[in-house]
């Protein structure tokens, strides 16, 4: 069957806008609740940011569950609960009248995230891709870098032009109308006589039983090399991102410093849609130490650059490898794993991954207030990014898969 009429490139459509939405609402809409919630209710950051890391650590025990729940139940209802379920919270957030409706409204928006995070897209784009899946899983996750290109910003304008309420009111229509009708129609199981191009060919045993448990996977060693070297890679660039610009803002302004993260935001475009055209003909251990290697130059020239110019190269680099730390994983999982265990893996390493990293702009915040400036915090995040490009390079041996 030709690529062309191959229904898995819908799928890849699909969960690309499946990521705008679940990162627009429940990744980067946090910044502008923040914002808005602290105007209307006089609640201090670090009251908001706490609820914020609830958000985060208890979502990450429903993503561990999200993909068995797809394997069983199919993407489909996943995708709509879950999406009905992330609009209804940010609808809450306008009705708010206490600190504990925050976080009713919170548990309400966790399956949300759960069902249209990494997660889950991996999962759907791993039942319809073997050979050209680390293709397919750089354009659906390009969702994400986008919602932070364009729907974050469309949202802010929206705020700031039409007020807190009828913005979301708006946003949470636009999501219903264009989401629910695409993934109704897209979102079906795959006929046994669909495949990509050169998927049979490049189809190898299966062992047969049912899939690892999560404890025996973190009893794999060479599981827990990859696991540990996302979560710290995450932790680095976690923390950073939450305080880029107010490392910037000293030296290029408050507009100059929201270029940059812009800046950034289109350079994580360009480096996801560049490794994901050469990931499926690469080592996929050596090419994620690459691209973590790419941050850690990017550390060193933030920390020797005053200048505009090294601040903004700096930003480039580290923008490059934003996002492809959420899809090299589960392109590691599918060449070192049986297919039977993919979602559960892929899952489970979301889940411990975002668990980590829930820890990082507080662990940063603590260093700039102790030393006083970011450069510990950057010189924090250069030795992580370097214990993550080495223990991703280490390899107990496996037995490979095209899962």
């Amino acid at each position: 069957m030709s690529s062309r009429r191959f229904h898995g490139w819908w799928i890849v459509f699909c969960c690309f806008t499946i990521a705008v939405y679940g990162w627009g609402f429940g990744f980067y809409g946090f910044a502008l609740y923040l914002v808005s919630l602290q105007k209307a209710h006089g609640w201090t950051p670090a009251t908001i940011s706490s609820a914020i890391t609830f958000y985060y650590v208890c979502g990450a025990f429903l993503v561990m569950q999200v993909g068995d729940v797809i394997q069983k139940h199919g993407a489909r209802p996943v995708v709509l609960i879950g999406s009905a379920l992330m609009g209804l919270g940010v609808l809450g957030l306008t009705v708010l009248h206490g600190l504990w409706q925050f976080y009713l409204t919170i548990l309400v928006m966790i399956p949300g995230w759960a069902a249209m995070g990494g997660g889950a897209i991996n999962t759907i784009i791993a039942q319809w891709f073997t050979r050209r899946r680390g293709l397919a899983a750089s354009l659906a996750l390009n969702g994400a870098t986008c919602a932070g290109l364009i729907f974050a910003p469309a949202f802010a304008w929206a705020i700031d032009t039409l007020g807190f309420t009828r913005a979301c009111v708006a946003a949470v229509i636009v999501m219903i109308v264009t989401l629910w009708p695409l993934a109704a129609l897209t979102l079906r199981p795959k006929r046994p006589d669909e495949h990509d191009a050169g998927d049979e060919a490049s189809a190898t045993a299966e062992p047969a039983g049912e899939p690892m448990s999560r404890r025996a996977l973190l009893a794999q060693p060479r599981y827990l090399t990859m696991v540990g070297a996302f979560s710290l890679g995450l932790l680095a660039q976690i923390s950073f991102i939450a305080h880029q610009v107010a490392f910037l803002e000293p030296t290029l302004g408050l507009k100059g410093a929201g270029v940059a993260v812009s800046v950034s935001a289109f350079a994580a475009l360009v480096g996801r849609i560049s490794i994901g055209l050469i990931i499926d003909k690469v080592d996929r251990r050596g090419a994620s130490a690459a691209v973590i290697s790419v941050q850690v130059v990017s550390m060193i020239v933030l920390l020797n650059s005053s200048s505009v110019a090294g601040l903004y190269l700096g930003c480039i680099l580290f923008g490059f490898g934003v996002g492809n730390l959420i899809t090299l994983p589960g392109l590691i999982v599918q060449q070192e794993f049986p297919r039977r265990d993919f979602a559960r893996a892929v899952s489970l390493n979301v889940a411990v991954t975002q668990l980590v990293a829930a820890i990082g702009p507080t662990l940063i915040g603590v260093l700039h207030d102790m030393t006083g400036d970011y450069r510990a915090s950057l010189i924090a995040c250069l030795t992580l990014e370097v214990m993550a490009a080495t223990l991703v390079l280490i390899r107990p041996r496996s037995t490979r898969f095209a899962a």
